[in-house]
């Protein structure tokens, strides 16, 4: 199997709860470096859980992901957060830790149990905040900013995992319209993206996808940016 330039590859990732309804079933796709790939379809057509799939939260029933070439399903959780993030959705914290305190959690993967933090460690928090405008929130209680403020913290935790491939769970939907191009696009800088998203008009004008995966009932189908700006 060739990996040429293919930082993921998805070869035949099925899923389902509890051995019942599939909700994923045979998909297959690759990203590339730097790409930004967006992730759409109706409520329940298994968008987040093919996110948590990739993301070692959850392990296919069937099929392989890899990552530069080497196979997910052989490494633990632990191991794959030090090269893959994920922006989740609900950003809701249920203890009331400092926002710095958040951000700094990207950091775990990292930190030996023997050597604890380093100065490094509080540094990459801290620009990774900088990155993101949430370093003035940096002695706020999580519990206490808006949602949106939340989303902020989220993004820096992610980046301060300092990853390879960033997974977006309907992020941007508590930020602010210019406030989302501006953070999709600084994220974007070099870093591939797996970005799921609610409906094609996040994409117009300024946010620059380079293919689209459309999940419906089991089935999906994968577009080149060229595909589906121009369909046939």
């Amino acid at each position: 199997m060739s990996f040429h330039n293919h930082i993921l590859t998805i070869k035949g990732v099925s899923f389902s709860y509890n051995g019942h309804r599939e909700v994923l079933s045979d998909i297959n796709f690759s990203l590339s470096k730097g790409e930004l790939l967006g992730i759409i379809g109706p409520n329940g057509s298994g968008k987040t859980t093919l996110l948590k799939v990739i993301s070692g939260i959850l392990k296919p029933n069937k099929g392989n992901i890899f990552f530069q070439g080497q196979d997910l399903n052989n490494f633990s959780i632990e191991k794959i957060a030090k090269f893959i993030s994920v922006v989740p959705q609900d950003t809701w914290v249920t203890f009331n830790f400092k926002v710095k305190e958040v951000v700094f959690m990207g950091r775990l993967p990292y930190i030996s149990r023997l050597k604890g933090e380093t100065l490094e460690d509080y540094r990459i928090s801290r620009e990774a905040m900088k990155k993101t405008q949430s370093l003035p929130l940096s002695e706020n209680n999580i519990q206490e900013i808006s949602g949106g403020e939340r989303q902020r913290v989220f993004m820096a935790k992610a980046l301060a995992q300092t990853p390879q491939l960033l997974l977006l769970d309907e992020f941007t939907s508590h930020l602010d319209l210019n406030f989302r191009y501006e953070m999709l696009n600084l994220l974007n800088e070099g870093l591939p993206l797996l970005l799921k998203i609610k409906h094609l008009s996040l994409m117009k004008k300024r946010i620059i996808i380079d293919s689209l995966l459309l999940l419906v009932e089991k089935l999906y189908l994968f577009y080149s940016r060229w595909q589906w700006i121009n369909p046939p």
